[in-house]
């Protein structure tokens, strides 16, 4: 079973405030036993994350939700994922403080991504940091689950001409 983390489901300034909460009911423990609560909701907000598991030897796979370590995602077959590419992706959030000043965070990271056969489906597996790293571990799932290791290139669309001689933008 291949078991891959992919991101936090909450973004970097909730998961902060989500820290502060931890704190604060660990705090107010001391006067009141129900303070647990906002540490629970804390805990909630800073540890739950997204993640996607491979099943091998079954040929499927489940994209889940991880909260409180119990995972939640249905099964599905991989039989519809016959390719597997490499595509480099951006991630960003925008954070705004009370006098209205924003703060962003842009970060680039290499994805493994399974592909449908005419590549227009994707499903996210992996993260890396590095180009190398990525490729060495997109070569050893690929081996693992049988899969070809492609350039992600989708068939174009044909452009449509409608009646008056307009292109549709469909």
């Amino acid at each position: 079973m291949l078991d891959y983390k992919l991101a936090k489901v909450f973004p970097k300034p909730t998961i902060y405030a989500g820290y502060v909460l931890i704190a604060l009911g660990l705090f107010y423990m001391l006067f009141q036993p129900l303070a647990i609560l906002i540490s629970l909701i804390g805990i909630f907000v800073s540890f739950s994350y997204n993640g996607i598991q491979l099943d091998p030897a079954q040929e499927r796979y489940r994209s889940y939700s991880n909260i409180f370590s119990f995972k939640f995602g249905r099964w599905q077959d991989l039989d519809a994922y016959p390719d597997l590419c490499i595509m480099t992706r951006k991630g960003a959030y925008r954070a705004y403080s009370y006098s209205m000043t924003s703060t962003t965070n842009e970060s680039q990271y290499y994805g493994l991504f399974l592909l449908s056969k005419n590549h227009r489906q994707k499903l996210e597996i992996q993260r890396h940091g590095e180009k190398s790293e990525a490729i060495r571990a997109a070569k050893d799932i690929a081996k693992i689950l049988k899969l070809n290791y492609v350039k992600y290139q989708p068939p174009a669309r044909p452009k449509r001409i409608t009646g008056r001689g307009y292109r549709s933008h469909a």
